[in-house]
């Protein structure tokens, strides 16, 4: 399963993850090396805010070499990895890493410490070759002003002599921005504009509370509308008036309203209700189709494997046709299966201003054989190899694939809401600008 960490914005009003409980120990080594560092340097700082993440311990010398104390306590895989790659995403000089006990212990931990070093002395950094004991630092009072000291002194030195000549921060001069050229540019976006919506929502009272009780009271073999429940009462896009309408069980016939969509776009309490709505008309579409399926932990549609082999979508890209897999297989060398790669998207409505859209979020998903998820680490792995290339033409073009999978290589996406509808443009909203590369 893939540890999620929550997002959420510090007191310098920058967002970071936050990490799960630190342990007494963690805390309690962080206070010891910050008041260090703030002894020897007149400057530190903890749960630095960084690139998304809060740091351990940041301090940063008079003349400006900046160092990174982390501490991996816990010994979980989830944990330690998601450290490592919070210590390679820091653009500290210096970088240290004191570990639990446990994690000194772990063989296989130390193997991919050892790599990380490597790669980030290759890019400049000054990081530590090995994974301090924390326990020696609680248990050993002079153990921070003898060792650790000595180990930090070094490191700056080493930073101080970049290259093998002095840089002092007071010769560094940031380059000069250079001026944008005034030509003409288009920006595309990944909104496409709603053209048509509902009209109507019909709604009645009922004595389902929730959305298990509607389903069980109707037969599973009913094809049932999308609809939510408020307010003691159901609403949805279907005409709940109609002799056959699957809601009729469960509403009071005698009591149906009839409400204007555009009076619910015009009412703040009513536009999130529209917008849940709309979104349950796109699932239901959705997953009408054949090999695809909804997450609902994440709130992403995934393309599925055909009968358990690649599945492909022909369409046309700019000027020439060429064939598009949703999901497939990839294999090794030696013909063993590797993983399987699923093209996947958030969609969903959003409101700007008083206009819809439906907003289109591709990304990927990778599965060991169609159906089975991936451990964090090695998932991580095939996420870098793939992310890196989604440059903003690539980008742009899985936004219009999934546009144009949407709609059957149609102009306008149809999406049936009960007995009305929703029609969405397959070009993507656009502005102009007079700012852009010549060059280019």
């Amino acid at each position: 399963m893939l540890y999620q960490n929550i997002c959420k914005p510090n007191s310098f009003g920058d967002m970071v993850f936050l990490r799960r409980p630190e342990s007494i120990e963690h805390k309690r080594i962080k206070d010891l090396i910050s008041s260090k560092l703030e002894e020897w340097f007149g400057a530190s700082i903890k749960e630095y805010p960084s690139s998304g993440h809060e740091l351990d311990v940041f301090a940063v010398t008079p003349d400006g070499i900046s160092i990174y104390v982390e501490i991996i306590w816990s010994e979980t895989r989830s944990n330690f990895f998601r450290d490592l790659n919070m210590i390679q995403q820091s653009d500290a000089d210096v970088k240290l890493v004191v570990v639990s006990p446990k994690v000194l212990n772990k063989e296989e931990y130390n193997r991919i410490f050892s790599k990380v070093v490597v790669s980030q002395r290759k890019i400049g950094f000054k990081m530590y070759g090995e994974l301090i004991n924390g326990q020696r630092i609680l248990d050993e009072p002079e153990y921070l002003d003898t060792k650790f000291k000595e180990t930090v002194f070094s490191l700056i030195n080493q930073a101080r002599l970049r290259g093998g000549f002095l840089r002092s921060w007071a010769e560094f001069k940031p380059p000069e921005s250079p001026k944008v050229d005034e030509v003409p540019e288009r920006l595309f976006s990944n909104i496409f504009p709603v053209k048509e919506l509902p009209r109507i929502i019909f709604s009645s009272p009922t004595q389902m509370r929730t959305e298990p009780e509607v389903f069980k009271s109707i037969n599973n073999n009913v094809e049932v509308p999308p609809f939510i429940l408020k307010r003691k009462r159901l609403y949805t896009f279907h005409d709940i008036k109609s002799p056959d309408s699957p809601f009729l069980p469960i509403i009071s016939k005698n009591n149906i309203h009839e409400e204007k969509v555009d009076e619910w776009i015009e009412n703040n309490d009513t536009r999130n209700d529209l917008i849940r709505l709309l979104n349950l008309s796109l699932r239901v579409f959705l997953l009408e189709r054949h090999y695809i399926k909804y997450d609902k932990r994440h709130r992403r549609f995934i393309c599925l494997l055909k009968d358990g082999r690649s599945h492909y979508f022909r369409w046309r890209a700019r000027e020439r046709f060429s064939s598009k897999a949703l999901a497939k297989e990839v294999y090794g060398k030696d013909g063993q299966l590797l993983y399987c790669m699923h093209q996947a998207a958030s969609l969903r409505f959003i409101f700007i201003d008083d206009k819809v859209f439906l907003k289109i979020e591709p990304t990927v998903v990778f599965t060991k054989d169609g159906h089975k998820p991936f451990r964090y680490e090695r998932l991580a792995s095939l996420m870098s190899r793939w992310i890196p290339r989604q440059y903003n033409e690539s980008y742009l073009n899985l936004v219009r694939f999934w546009a144009k999978y949407l709609s059957k290589l149609d102009t306008v996406i149809t999406i049936s809401a009960g007995d009305q509808r929703i029609v969405i443009d397959t070009q993507p909203a656009m502005t102009k600008i007079m700012v852009g590369i010549s060059k280019e």
